[in-house]
């Protein structure tokens, strides 16, 4: 609002608006963020209300969609989700938001834990370990890969996303992986991309002291970097995507894709969408 920007927060978890509000709403809008939270029930949802077309409309014309954690799986063809985690679902979500709160994550280098900033990924407490998985959750598709945010974090369950990528991508071994640490961005404009890091918060990306390279540091003493995985052998390989570039460089698409029937089903039974149609236009 200090930059002369009209905020309009148009919720459709708890409500279910409709079709003219909400076409009105994403047809006048030059910024589409979304918020974090649960990527399958926000995908599903949005099937439900129609508002797909609506988004890819908006996509054609130049709008910029942007967003975090469960926000940036779903601009992908599909992505590494903690969907599966009970605190994601809608009504913890839901009553989490009316309360004001937020899961802490992912806290800049030599600040004290009281100082951490809040979204809406959890870490991993020793003395409550959550018994979840990772699962891989379609997206929309308007980027061919299968992105994982908080890929250098350690969440609720107690496993590291970047190691439970790695499995994940062998059983998806047509797609390009890109994984984006907590305090960093993947920017797209048109043809070209950038990454964007936060130089003085914890990330994954390191110099190794013997070769000079770059190499990936699971306790986060290095900086925020974005990475980029392919399956090659049976086995990951994985490397710093550069800091500019072209997007036809990182981004390919999948020669097969591959569905967690199984895993998703269970997810849509235990976080069903309660919430009711669209109503018709009076």
């Amino acid at each position: 609002k200090a930059l002369g920007c009209t905020i309009v927060s148009l919720d459709v978890s708890a409500a279910s608006p409709t079709q003219t509000t909400l076409r009105t709403a994403i047809e006048d809008a030059d910024i589409i963020l979304a918020s974090g939270g649960n990527t399958l029930h926000a995908v599903d949802r949005w099937s439900r209300l129609n508002m797909v077309p609506m988004l890819r409309e908006a996509s054609e014309r130049g709008a910029v969609f942007t967003g975090g954690s469960a926000g940036a799986i779903w601009v992908f063809q599909s992505g590494h989700s903690d969907g599966a985690d009970p605190d994601t679902f809608r009504n913890p979500m839901l009553q989490m938001a009316k309360s004001g709160k937020k899961r802490r994550a992912g806290g800049p280098k030599g600040r004290s834990e009281k100082d951490e900033n809040e979204d809406e990924s959890s870490t991993y407490d020793a003395n409550n370990k959550k018994e979840w998985s990772y699962i891989c959750v379609p997206g929309l598709n308007f980027l061919p890969a299968l992105c994982c945010p908080h890929y250098d974090m350690v969440q609720s369950n107690g496993m590291l996303r970047a190691d439970d990528f790695d499995t994940m991508l062998l059983r998806h071994a047509s797609e390009r992986g890109i994984g984006i640490d907590h305090w960093a961005a993947l920017c797209i404009e048109g043809e070209r991309y950038r990454v964007i890091s936060h130089e003085d918060r914890p990330g994954s990306v390191v110099i190794d002291e013997i070769t000079d390279e770059q190499r990936f540091c699971p306790d986060r003493t290095g900086n925020p970097g974005v990475w980029l995985l392919e399956v090659v052998d049976n086995s990951v390989e994985r490397w710093v995507c550069p800091s500019a570039g072209k997007v036809s460089e990182i981004l390919r698409l999948a020669t097969d894709i591959v569905e967690d029937t199984a895993a998703l089903a269970r997810c849509r039974r235990d976080n069903p969408d309660i919430a009711p149609p669209s109503p018709r236009d009076s």
